[in-house]
């Protein structure tokens, strides 16, 4: 009970200004089990929409996250592809590599989005980042106006962006690793080579750099 109620009231404190955007992605997930790849990128590119035009989530690690995503769904289309032409199914080539350049570009996108992100805020303490997302979190905004104000929503802020300063090597570990899967289907070994160390020496548990 205990724990309900403390997760329960976390969940609470989630920013209003972007819970739209939280909501939507969990369609994204539906979509993305249900092969439907272009209703997935439409949902994706709307929740890039939200971040982006929000006060304080402009350049935050969750661009890098959705950017990331959006060449996950480019990958696993074109997976799909790959187990059909096992099946007999011909596979366009030029598509292929097309898939694969689109997937590149949005993966080296989120790379540079996380970069830029661990360099601005990845060493703050909590106190410096709370400085730093007050002017955000402001008292006459509206969207604070029904929740008892904005308090309760920069306390999570800070949290998870401390959160978000372990976790994001790891991310850009993940992402150098399917640049690196990229590089490989096109035939360019050696920068696939350098990408998988690169992300092993990022995080050493990442098993499928390793592999």
């Amino acid at each position: 009970i205990g724990s309900y109620l403390y997760y329960g009231a976390i969940n609470k404190a989630e920013d209003p200004r972007i819970l739209p955007a939280k909501e939507l992605f969990l369609k994204y997930d539906k979509e993305l089990e249900s092969d439907d790849y272009v209703q997935a990128l439409t949902i994706l590119d709307q929740v890039l929409g939200i971040y982006r035009s929000t006060p304080g989530y402009e350049n935050s690690y969750e661009i890098g996250v959705l950017l990331n995503n959006i060449a996950t769904v480019y990958l696993v289309e074109l997976e799909t592809q790959i187990l059909k032409a096992e099946n007999g199914e011909v596979v366009d080539k030029a598509a292929m590599e097309k898939s694969l350049s689109t997937a590149a570009d949005y993966t080296k996108q989120a790379i540079e989005v996380y970069e830029k992100w661990l360099a601005e805020l990845g060493s703050l303490s909590e106190s410096e980042i709370e400085k730093r997302l007050k002017p955000f979190f402001r008292e006459d905004d509206p969207a604070f106006s029904k929740s008892g104000g904005p308090e309760k929503f920069l306390k999570k802020r800070v949290n998870q962006i401390v959160d978000a300063q372990l976790e994001t090597p790891r991310r850009v570990s993940v992402s150098l690793t399917n640049l690196g899967m990229i590089n490989r289907y096109l035939g360019n070994l050696e920068e696939a080579k350098n990408n998988y160390e690169t992300a092993i020496k990022l995080w050493d548990r990442n098993y499928t750099a390793q592999d």
